[in-house]
């Protein structure tokens, strides 16, 4: 009976470990075919909309752009929910290919399709390509230079920053820019907040729509995590230990994701460091110590901005 009753729970467990294979759809000898841009096109703006006929039973589809006069840099690798993509380039040659993707299988690739990106004067169907920084970025840095890709034909640019705080106000806005950076003084970051940069190109016909992103200024430190076990001077004959704390949340106007540092030294100082562990997701970590002894440990918050909270209170353990 007991034999049985193993052999069950075994294939439920098979079973289930290969249930999305089952109720997936084999894509293995599907293939994708490339619509837009075609063989040989050539794309008079460099807003580039990117085409292909889907396939049954593919849930994303992975798109991929390579230049050939640079090496075959890959210029894109994006996983793309609908059968369609639009994305901003500069004057070049260029080549892309797709694939359909489902949770346990995927196409072959299409077979790559050539075209080419050339310059216009008209701006108002282009798009800035932005640079630095990174969309939806977490700093504590309000030293920040913002910067963008030349656009062919464009005789300056106009910059605006908006602060995001219980609705959006206008902070600054620069027109006539010639170069591809702008900065602005540090003390307009007057609180943390979202804050959305904006840019547009302009000639003297026409302008581009504004392209944006957001940057995220956070100067708080989280609150100082509190540790939970083991308990003060708890002894173990075990070398195996579990640790566990509260994690110390961000507070603010922003609110990054906050890990934890877990620190174990063999001194009160924490000079003598045997363990320094980063946990992203959680408020526990188990740890297996190589001898006996008295230990020291303590945890520090840190969020993704870069603010550290104060270390908690250290405890003590004994290992015998």
């Amino acid at each position: 009976m007991g034999n049985n009753i193993k052999f069950l729970a075994l294939f439920c467990l098979i079973l289930f470990m290969s249930c999305d294979d089952i109720l997936e759809e084999d894509l293995t000898n599907d293939t994708v075919t490339p619509i837009t841009p075609t063989e040989g096109s050539v794309v008079i703006t460099n807003l580039v909309n990117f085409s292909w006929q889907s396939v049954d039973g593919a849930d994303n589809y992975r798109l991929q752009l390579i230049q050939p006069s640079q090496n075959n840099m890959i210029v894109l690798d994006s996983l793309v929910s609908n059968a369609s993509f639009q994305y901003p380039l500069d004057p070049g040659m260029y080549e892309w290919r797709v694939r359909g993707e489902n949770f346990a299988y995927q196409t072959a690739y299409s077979f790559p399709v050539a075209f080419t990106v050339e310059a216009s004067s008209d701006l108002s169907n282009q798009s800035l390509i932005l640079n630095t920084p990174t969309d939806n970025l977490y700093t504590n840095n309000t030293n920040l230079l913002f910067t963008w890709n030349e656009l062919a034909f464009a005789n300056s640019y106009t910059f605006e920053l908006i602060k995001n705080l219980n609705g959006q106000t206008t902070l600054t806005q620069q027109s006539g820019i010639t170069g591809t950076n702008f900065s602005v003084n540090a003390s307009i970051f007057d609180e943390d907040a979202a804050y959305i940069w904006k840019i547009k190109a302009v000639n003297a016909t026409s302008e581009t729509a504004y392209s944006s992103r957001t940057v995220l200024i956070d100067r708080q430190a989280p609150n100082q995590p509190s540790l939970v076990t083991p308990a003060a001077d708890e002894v173990f004959t075990e070398t195996t230990i579990d640790f566990n704390w509260t994690i110390g949340q961000d507070s603010g106007n922003v609110q990054s994701d906050v890990e934890s540092v877990l620190e174990i030294a063999q001194d009160a100082n924490f000079n003598s460091i045997v363990e320094s562990i980063n946990i992203s997701n959680g408020n526990a970590q188990q740890l297996t110590l190589a001898t006996t002894g008295t230990y020291y440990w303590r945890v520090q918050s840190r969020d993704v901005a870069g603010n550290s909270s104060a270390f908690s209170i250290s405890r003590t353990f004994t290992i015998e």
